[in-house]
């Protein structure tokens, strides 16, 4: 397999991931925030986007640079300590008992949330909209009535980045196909 292929199946497990966090908002709304349903969603969604962030941070590597590496290492960093303290929540334990973890998890998930997009813009592989979309997420979810809105934003960015890399990739091996005819 190349690192082509490899990207592009990594940026399909993103929508994927996507699609899996959009399913946390309706849950929210029907079964109530921190439902099982819900959390199984963030839960799955989590791995999922774990993984597909590295075919969206591998399909700009060379164009983000080491901002866009450092912001990627920090949104990684962020899905992973979110799965933790998701897993813990559907264990019922409280993830607040982890103290300092919580707050590193906090920590580092907004400002990964943050950087990656602009390193992404900067960088001007994924699309715009998506990225733009990413920012605007966080400060829509400390609106009390809008935050269960979050993770449809969330997943519709990642479905849009995944899908770009994705179908470029798909572009290029048809434009090749075409050329070598």
């Amino acid at each position: 397999m190349t690192i082509e292929k490899a990207v592009r199946w990594f940026a399909f497990v993103a929508m994927i991931g996507g699609i899996s966090r959009i399913g946390m908002t309706p849950s929210s709304y029907i079964w109530g925030g921190d439902s099982n349903q819900e959390l199984i969603c963030a839960f799955i969604a989590n791995i999922l986007m774990v993984f597909g962030t590295f075919g969206l941070y591998l399909a700009q590597v060379k164009e983000s640079g080491k901002f866009g590496f450092i912001s990627f290492a920090l949104l990684e960093l962020g899905l992973i300590l979110v799965t933790c303290t998701v897993w813990s929540s559907m264990l019922h334990v409280s993830p607040w008992e982890w103290g300092v973890v919580k707050g590193f998890e906090i920590a580092t998930g907004m400002l990964g949330l943050l950087l990656f997009p602009i390193a992404s813009l900067k960088a001007g592989i994924l699309p715009k909209w998506a990225c733009i979309v990413l920012i605007a997420m966080l400060p829509v979810g400390v609106v009390p009535m809008f935050e269960k809105i979050v993770a449809f934003l969330w997943g519709v960015a990642y479905i849009g980045m995944g899908y770009a890399v994705w179908s470029s990739k798909q572009k290029t091996k048809e434009a090749e196909q075409g050329q070598a005819s």
